[in-house]
């Protein structure tokens, strides 16, 4: 009898997998310029959290119309510039603030775009080993590489363990 393999060129990498997940989490966001999406694998690869950009549960968000950031055109407020008037918790943060400790200590966050620059501290300081995004930063590599933190672009985006 033969040894089956347990892994198939059709099967997806565990990155491609999880990073699928978020982009299903991410129709759920309430923003008028980018829905985005985040999912937590745990140390043993378990889906443990998920969290969507958006406003508090019960207040009118983005969608509604309630954010300035969201009403304003990219040429009023270009992306990926200060994010001091956007209501909205981001998906990083919804994950975060709903996720069990013991889960974020070791863990892997998926997230359908690059985490900005509020995230990224917070997601360290929770303990995450890893963050895996699909879409590519622009950032500075100094910027991403200070702090012992490293960036690895593997076709998806990126790959930094925190």
């Amino acid at each position: 009898m033969t040894k089956r393999s347990t892994e198939s060129s059709e099967r997806p990498s565990w990155d491609e997998w999880a990073l699928g997940i978020a982009d299903a989490v991410a129709p759920r966001g309430d923003c008028t310029r980018s829905r985005v999406g985040a999912v937590l694998l745990d140390r043993r690869r378990r889906v443990v959290m998920s969290g969507m950009n958006g406003t508090a549960p019960g207040e009118s968000g983005c969608l509604a119309g309630a954010c300035p950031r969201g009403r304003a055109t990219y040429k009023e407020i270009p992306a990926g510039s200060d994010y001091g008037d956007c209501i909205a918790i981001h998906a990083e943060e919804n994950l975060l603030i709903n996720a069990r400790r013991e889960d974020l200590e070791g863990g892997t966050v998926y997230v359908t775009r690059a985490p900005c620059y509020r995230c990224l501290p917070r997601l360290k300081s929770a303990g995450v080993f890893r963050v895996v995004w699909r879409t590519a930063t622009g950032w500075n590599q100094e910027l991403l590489n200070n702090g012992g933190n490293r960036l690895d672009e593997r076709g998806m985006g990126g790959t930094m363990a925190v």
